[in-house]
């Protein structure tokens, strides 16, 4: 009669299994995908670009305040806490397989009851018990679901490294931003403040004529409220600078006094060639490529998900020596070995790794519907700032021509009332008109450097043969 083999009964079941019980999918794959530039009709990016646009702007006091602020900022802070969290979970998921060790040391003194139910010669007495062992245990990744996991959590740990590097871009905006601010409000209000006098001595005349008969109190009452709405306009301008200047304190992590030391400076002289900036650059845009790390690391967590579906395979022994007598602990007799191989099927899981899928399918199509909404707003973005900035060029030199031919009209008026061929307030009125000429042509100047500013922030990135 043939002997009966539990050992070969066991492998054979196993084996059987392995074949055809595992679970199967139920969950359709993802039907999204992420867009790309070209598709959006963009070109695409050859020239190498930096990510450090700021650094074009030539003023050493906001170089210092950008420094200062990426150094110690708050919000920097907390994007570089999540960065290390996300590269801690990269580490925790390499380490779910592979080699496993653990060691272990025991020692037990026990007193045996005299009424237990033990043979006579064994109870009353003490005994001891000492134990050292070392467990070993080894996980196969025959599926790829942990070097799926790994990847995911890689990728969640690069994008939370663009996303800190994306918060210090607009740190750097906003710093960049106010700066103008405050420095076209500085130079405004000296503008402002010579047309104020201008119209004071302007209601000065008029109230003289007046009181010789020569001006209608209408007159007077026209050049007062012309004077008043000069001053409105000088103490909104003030408030501006000080909103500016206070905003960057607070963007900056300075104190105000800080802010307030800075020495007196014009608007910088700042020009980027807009033909050389292409829609391409937003390819290397840290959000946009953070969100494409998402859609990668998601893709990742749907085939690790995937992997749940197949067995899993892992190998465990146990060694170690256990005497009650501790000169014995290490001899021949006292060593014990345990070999643990193990097979884990999932057959039947009441629908937990279908909605595990599912979950995971869900996060894919969230993360390229992410991706894509940035991208798509990128894109619009930048349209909109470099059309902003087309504009204000051209703005910018209409008002220098502009303010060219009010210079030579102010000339010519003032050489007239020299000449005691014009009145005196005819040339006032005609300087108010050149003051009011450089004063729009400061503020359409500053919003052209702001709107340099803004495109680069969309962008991400300047050429770097312009860096």
């Amino acid at each position: 009669m043939r002997k009966h083999n539990p050992q070969r009964t066991l492998v054979a079941a196993s084996l059987g299994l392995l074949l055809t019980a595992c679970a199967t999918p139920q969950v359709s794959a993802p039907s999204s995908q992420p867009l790309t530039i070209t598709e959006l009709g963009g070109e695409m990016q050859a020239q190498p670009v930096t990510s450090n646009w700021w650094r074009s702007i030539p003023d050493s006091s906001l170089q210092q305040l950008i420094d200062t602020a990426l150094s110690a900022a708050p919000s920097l802070a907390q994007a570089d806490a999540r960065l290390r969290s996300a590269r801690a979970g990269s580490e925790l998921a390499a380490s779910n397989d592979g080699l496993h060790i653990n060691g272990s040391a025991s020692f037990s003194r026990e007193r045996i009851s005299e009424y237990a139910n033990l043979p006579s010669y064994l109870t009353g007495r003490w005994t001891s018990l000492s134990t050292v062992g070392v467990d070993l245990s080894y996980r196969f990744d025959f599926w790829g679901k942990t070097r799926a996991q790994l990847a995911a959590s890689r990728g969640q740990a690069r994008a939370a490294a663009l996303e800190a590097d994306d918060a210090r871009q607009w740190l750097a905006w906003a710093l960049s931003s106010q700066y103008l601010e405050w420095r076209a409000a500085q130079q405004g209000q000296q503008l402002l403040q010579q047309d104020v006098q201008l119209a004071r001595q302007q209601l000065q005349l008029s109230e003289q004529k007046q009181r010789s008969g020569l001006s209608a109190a209408d007159d007077v009452a026209q050049y007062r409220a012309q004077l008043a709405e000069a001053e409105e306009k000088l103490q909104r301008l003030a408030m501006r600078e000080a909103q500016a200047r206070h905003a960057l304190a607070a963007l900056s992590g300075q104190p105000q006094a800080s802010i307030d030391a800075l020495p007196a400076a014009a608007l910088p002289a700042w020009d980027i060639a807009l033909p050389q900036l292409r829609t391409g650059q937003l390819g290397l845009r840290a959000d946009i490529l953070a969100a494409r790390e998402r859609v990668e690391a998601s893709s990742q967590n749907v085939k690790a998900a995937k992997a749940d579906f197949y067995p899993d395979v892992q190998l465990s022994t146990l060694a170690n020596v256990s005497s009650n007598e501790l000169g014995e602990l290490f001899s021949y007799g006292a060593r014990s070995l345990r070999l643990l191989p193990a097979i884990t099927l999932p057959i039947f899981s009441n629908g937990a790794l279908n909605a595990r899928l599912d979950a995971r399918t869900a996060d894919y199509e969230l993360a390229v519907a992410n991706y894509n909404q940035t991208l798509l707003a990128a894109m619009r973005d930048t349209a909109d700032r470099s059309s902003n900035l087309q504009v204000l060029q051209q703005a910018e030199n209409a008002a220098a021509a502009n303010l060219s031919a009010r210079e030579t009209a102010a000339r010519g008026v003032n050489g007239r009332v020299r000449a005691g061929l014009a009145a005196p307030i005819q040339g006032l009125a005609e300087n108010r008109r050149l003051q009011q000429a450089r004063f729009s042509t400061l503020d359409t100047h500053t919003q052209r450097l702001q709107a340099q500013a803004a495109l680069l922030r969309a962008l991400g990135s300047l050429p770097a043969d312009k860096e």
